[in-house]
């Protein structure tokens, strides 16, 4: 018990700069360029573009519980498999975290293959080598 305590201290202190922030107006505004660009890469099946926009380790999961890697998501967009013909998001929320930006917001997506779909986005953006790419994505139908 008597090392809980001293442990419970040291890992609350290593946190203690982890709480979200407003981000400035610049990285905000750097953020939301990028997932701008992801969007429009995605609309126009642009793999050159998907490929600077993601991180090599995304994390891409859909509200069908499929998650795929980078190289998978881009496949299925580039390839045909999913055609999306619209995104629009409303309610965004911004926060960061050092170096990373979570976003979240509710979105309206519609694809050739599901038509439209309602959903909650958590998208978790980092700076990696000078740019902002997206990490992980997670969406939650909204019924």
């Amino acid at each position: 018990m008597k090392l809980f305590r001293p442990l419970s201290a040291l890992l609350l202190a290593m946190t203690m700069g982890s709480y979200a922030a407003e981000p400035s107006a610049a990285v905000k505004q750097a953020v939301l360029n990028a997932e701008e660009q992801w969007k429009t890469a995605v609309l126009k099946a642009d793999r050159g573009a998907l490929e600077k926009l993601l991180a090599a380790d995304l994390s891409y999961t859909h509200s069908s519980g499929k998650t795929q890697t980078k190289e998978q998501f881009i496949d299925d967009v580039t390839g045909g498999a999913t055609v999306y013909k619209s995104i629009e998001f409303e309610n965004t929320n911004v926060r960061q975290y050092g170096s990373v930006v979570v976003i979240t917001h509710s979105a309206v997506i519609i694809t050739v293959q599901t038509g439209t779909t309602h959903l909650y986005l958590t998208e978790v953006w980092a700076h990696e080598g000078g740019s902002w790419q997206m990490a992980s994505r997670q969406a939650t139908k909204i019924p």
